[in-house]
C-alpha cells in the first residue's frame, strides 16, 4: 500500500515535564505510557512495506522521556527511514546529543517559545539559561563535530507579543537551519487562540494526505492536534496499519471531511479550517509561509 504523505508519527512517549500556558495537557485523561521497542519495530517493519521515507517519532509529549529514543532513531536509521523529533530540549544533556547523532537523526526541533523571562513566562518552571545551554551546546556538537549531519529548526510561539525581528536576530547563526515563528493553534477546538472566520475550509486535508498518527498506546488518531484520542480510528495492537487505514472507521472520517460534514466531531471547531491571517509569522524555511502543508516534511495537504 502506497501513501499519499510518506510520513508516519509514532508517539514514542505522551509523557512530557513541560507545562507550557498554551498546551492543554493538564486536560489529559489518557494513561501516559511510553511505545515499547518490540511494537515501534512492528509499526516501522509496518511502514518499510508501505513506502514510507519518514519516521517522526514524536507526538503529544517529550520524545527525550522514552529512554529508548535513540535506539529507536538508530533502528529507522538502519532501515533507511528519515527522522524528525520536536522536543523542548530540557533534558538534552550529558551523552544525550551525541547519541542522537550517532543515531542517525535527520532533523531536530527546538520548541523555545520565546526569550529569557519571556520564554519562562510561557514554558513554566523551565530555566531560559539552563535551556538555552542544552540547545546551544547541541548545536556546537552537531555543527562542529559532526559536521552539521542533522537538520536543526527552532520553533517560537511568541504569547507576549514579543519583536519578531528580536527573535529572528537571535537565532540567526549558521547551525541553525530554519526557524519559524507561529501563532498558537487551538489542538482542535481543545483552546481559543485564533479568531474564528465566517469562512471556513471544508477539510484541513489531513484525512486524505496524512501523515498518518499513531499514540503511545498504539491508537490511530486522526492528527497530532487531538491529544486526547478524541477520535480513535483503530489499534495496532489489535490490526495491521494498512488495514486500519482502508478500514471503515477511517474511510468514514475520510468521509466526513470530503462532504464537509463535521458535525460531532472535534474538526468542526478546529480552527486549522479557518480562512483568515496567517498564523505562520516567519518562516527562513518558506518564504512564502504557505499553510496547508506539514511542519514536518511541508507536505502539501491541500493539492493532494
Amino acid at each position: 500500500m502506497q501513501l499519499k504523505n510518506d510520513e508516519i508519527r509514532i508517539e514514542t512517549t505522551n509523557k512530557c515535564n513541560g507545562n507550557c500556558i498554551f498546551c492543554p495537557r493538564d486536560e489529559m485523561t489518557r494513561p501516559k505510557v511510553t511505545m515499547d521497542f518490540k511494537h515501534f519495530l512492528n509499526l516501522i517493519e509496518q511502514s518499510y512495506t508501505m513506502g514510507i521515507s519518514t519516521i517522526s517519532p514524536f507526538g503529544f509529549g517529550e520524545p527525550l522521556l522514552d529512554k529508548g529514543i535513540a535506539q529507536k532513531i538508530a533502528i529507522c536509521y538502519q532501515m533507511g527511514f528519515n527522522t524528525f523529533i520536536t522536543t523542548n530540549g530540557t533534558l538534552l544533556k550529558g551523552e544525550l546529543p551525541y547519541n542522537l547523532i550517532k543515531s542517525g537523526l535527520t532533523h531536530i526541533r527546538f520548541s523555545v517559545h520565546g526569550l529569557g523571562a519571556n520564554y519562562e513566562r510561557v514554558q513554566k518552571g523551565f530555566d531560559w539559561n539552563k535551556t538555552l545551554f542544552n540547545v546551544n551546546n547541541f548545536l556546537k556538537i552537531n555543527h562542529v563535530k559532526y559536521d552539521h549531519a542533522c537538520k536543526v529548526s527552532i520553533s517560537v510561539i511568541p504569547m507576549h507579543n514579543e519583536d519578531l525581528e528580536s527573535i529572528k536576530m537571535f537565532w540567526d547563526r549558521p547551525e541553525v537551519d530554519y526557524l519559524e515563528i507561529w501563532k498558537p493553534h487551538g489542538w482542535s477546538g481543545a483552546k481559543k487562540y485564533r479568531e474564528e472566520t465566517p469562512v471556513k475550509l471544508k477539510t484541513c486535508g489531513r484525512p486524505t494526505s496524512g501523515p498518518i498518527q499513531i499514540q503511545a498506546d498504539g491508537k490511530v488518531i486522526p492528527c497530532c492536534f487531538m491529544t486526547n484520542g478524541e477520535v480513535i480510528l483503530g489499534d495496532t495492537h489489535k490490526d495491521t496499519l494498512e488495514n486500519i487505514i482502508k478500514g471503515k472507521k477511517y474511510n468514514a472520517f475520510r468521509k466526513a471531511h470530503e462532504t464537509g460534514n463535521l458535525k460531532g466531531l472535534p474538526c468542526e471547531n478546529c480552527d486549522q479550517l479557518y480562512i483568515g491571517d496567517n498564523p505562520l509569522l516567519y518562516s527562513s524555511r518558506d518564504k512564502d509561509r504557505n499553510i496547508n502543508v506539514t511542519s514536518s516534511t511541508k507536505f502539501n495537504l491541500k493539492e493532494n
